[in-house]
């Protein structure tokens, strides 16, 4: 009987300790983007990481709609942080441009992100050459897509004005090989889609300047970035020249406690050369370079108070007033 009554008393008090133990785990949802895009390989690997880094943080990545809706869900509670276009970020930060009147003041960013390019493509038989001949030219324009929505706002920057044919992705390769468009924008450094129309026809790649990206940020702050990209990336890239980009990040909800976020840092951090090393498109993006990045490439939503104090005390920096947590 005593036998009995010591196994219970054990068993009772196993089951409390075990109740104790998942009690202090911390729970986080990872938002990422539609399970058909590449990009959800990313969020997957990086929770992973930090997964494997700190088993007390056990991270669920969670399938969304992609970048539009982290940032609102993000701000709702509904998921923890999640990866967007640093530039719609700060727009829905500040509550200008398309979240006028909507403003998602609890954003915070993690890290600098990942460089992308972004290719504008024309038929080598539109003639066009150059990004200011597109006024009136047949332009497969992908609606609801984060690049779509930043050449739109650039070719508004500039007043230009393509004739846009709402579409697909899919439908804009096909668009673009049979000739009923004569110009797109495709995101992605040695993108695929770009690369199978090139395999049938010649292209153009256009190339961005200085002064347009300066007339970009004058109209809609934070959204005009460029970047370098290599000799012979496609066919039609003959020398090094400057496209448009733009940068991906991920943005946390400010009340996620510091200690979750101070390890999710320490995590990606420590092992980011690993990281970047398995995943092409963050390897090409820079990713690695987490705080250089946010200041290269001109972050303006505030760090998490625990991703500022990592960044002071790991690399000795002195992060700009921009970037410090509001107080």
């Amino acid at each position: 009987m005593k036998k009995i009554v010591v196994l219970g008393s054990m068993l009772i008090a196993c089951l409390l300790f075990s109740g104790l133990a998942e009690a202090k785990a911390t729970k986080i949802k990872w938002g990422a983007t539609s399970t058909r895009s590449g990009l959800y390989a990313n969020t997957v690997a990086q929770a992973a990481l930090v997964n494997q880094t700190f088993p007390e943080i056990e991270i669920t990545v969670v399938e969304t709609g992609g970048y539009v809706e982290n940032l609102v869900r993000t701000q709702k509670k509904t998921i923890h942080l999640g990866p967007a276009s640093a530039a719609a970020a700060y727009a829905a930060y500040a509550g200008i441009i398309d979240y006028e009147g909507k403003q998602l003041a609890d954003l915070r960013s993690l890290w600098g992100g990942y460089v992308t390019p972004i290719h504008i493509v024309t038929s080598k038989k539109s003639g066009v050459t150059r990004i200011e001949d597109l006024n009136g030219v047949s332009f497969a324009m992908n609606p609801g897509t984060t690049s779509g929505r930043l050449i739109e706002l650039l070719f508004d920057a500039l007043d230009i004005k393509p004739d846009y044919k709402m579409m697909g992705i899919g439908a804009s390769v096909d668009a673009m090989k049979g000739g009923v468009v004569e110009g797109w924008m495709k995101a992605g450094f040695k993108d695929a889609a770009i690369m199978d129309i090139e395999s049938t026809m010649d292209i153009n790649v256009l190339t961005v300047t200085q002064e347009m990206i300066d007339k970009m940020n004058a109209k809609y702050p934070a959204h005009g970035l460029m970047m370098t990209i290599p000799t012979g990336l496609f066919n039609a890239v003959t020398a090094e020249q400057l496209s448009f980009a733009y940068v991906v990040s991920d943005f946390v909800h400010k009340d996620v406690p510091d200690e979750v976020v101070e390890k999710i840092l320490k995590a990606t951090y420590d092992k980011r050369e690993e990281l970047v090393s398995n995943i092409a498109t963050l390897r090409e993006g820079r990713f690695a370079e987490m705080y250089d990045v946010a200041i290269e490439y001109n972050l303006a939503v505030p760090f998490h108070p625990a991703a500022a104090k990592f960044y002071q005390e790991t690399l000795g920096v002195t992060i700009p007033e921009k970037l410090l947590p509001p107080k």
